[in-house]
C-alpha cells in the first residue's frame, strides 16, 4: 500500500542550521510533525537543501545540475534531477512538493514553509540595522549552528554559510558578548584586546593574561 499524501494544508519546517531536517505537520490542526513515509536519499537531500537556500525556493534546471552534478553531461544531469525530485516528493509525501516547470525547479511552491535560516537572517538584519544590543543578543540565540555542516565541502553551501556566520559574529560583537565571540572566532584580535582591558580595569590580571594567551 502506498503512503497517503499529506493534505494540502500541511505546513513544512526546514532546518538548515546545525543539521538538516525537513518535517511536515498540519498547521491548522496543530498536530505533531509526521514521520516521512520513505527514507531520504542523498541526491534528494542535496536537492532539497539547495532549493531551500534559494530566494523563492526555485532555481533553473541548468543551475541545479551545475551545482549538484557538475561532472555530468546535461542529459545525465537532467536524469539525476528528475530522479532526485521523484525521491524528494516521496519523502515529503506530496505530489507537488517538487515541481519542474518552464525550465525551473520549485520546492513546495503552494505550501507554507518555515525555515530556520530565513528566520535567523531576518532577525539578524533587523537587529543589526537597529543597533540594539538586546535585539542582537536575541537574534544570536536563533543561530543553532553553522549552515549544513554535513555538506561543508559542497561549493554551493560556502557563500550562504559564510554570510550567515558573519552575521552571527556581528550580532555577538554588537551584543557585547565578547567571550562567546572569541570562542566562536579565536582569531578576533579586537575582541581579545577588549576582554583583556576589561579584566585589567577590574583588577583581574590573571584573567587578562588568560585572554592574552
Amino acid at each position: 500500500m502506498s503512503p497517503q499524501p499529506t493534505p494540502p494544508s500541511a505546513a513544512v519546517s526546514i532546518r538548515l542550521l546545525g543539521s538538516f531536517r525537513l518535517s511536515v505537520g498540519l498547521a491548522a490542526a496543530g498536530d505533531d510533525p509526521q514521520a516521512p513515509p520513505v527514507p531520504l536519499t542523498r541526491r534528494a537531500a542535496e536537492l532539497l537543501q539547495l532549493l531551500s537556500l534559494q530566494p523563492g525556493r526555485s532555481l533553473a534546471n541548468e543551475q541545479v545540475v551545475e551545482a549538484l552534478w557538475p561532472h555530468l553531461d546535461p542529459e545525465a544531469g537532467s536524469a539525476n534531477l528528475r530522479k532526485a525530485a521523484h525521491h524528494a516528493r516521496q519523502f515529503i509525501g506530496q505530489p507537488d512538493a517538487l515541481v519542474l516547470r518552464g525550465g525551473r525547479v520549485f520546492l513546495l511552491p503552494d505550501h507554507a514553509v518555515a525555515c530556520d535560516a530565513d528566520r535567523f537572517e531576518r532577525a539578524a538584519n533587523e537587529a543589526l540595522g537597529s543597533g540594539d544590543p538586546q535585539a542582537c543578543k536575541a537574534a544570536a540565540q536563533l543561530y543553532s549552528g553553522d549552515l549544513l555542516p554535513e555538506a561543508r565541502y559542497e561549493a554551493w553551501t560556502e557563500a550562504p554559510r559564510q554570510r550567515l556566520r558573519d552575521k552571527f559574529l556581528r550580532l555577538l560583537r554588537q551584543a557585547g558578548d565578547l567571550e562567546r565571540l572569541v570562542r566562536e572566532d579565536p582569531t578576533d584580535e579586537a575582541a581579545h584586546v577588549q576582554l583583556m582591558r576589561e579584566e585589567l580595569a577590574a583588577g583581574r590580571r590573571s584573567s587578562a593574561l588568560r585572554w592574552y594567551g
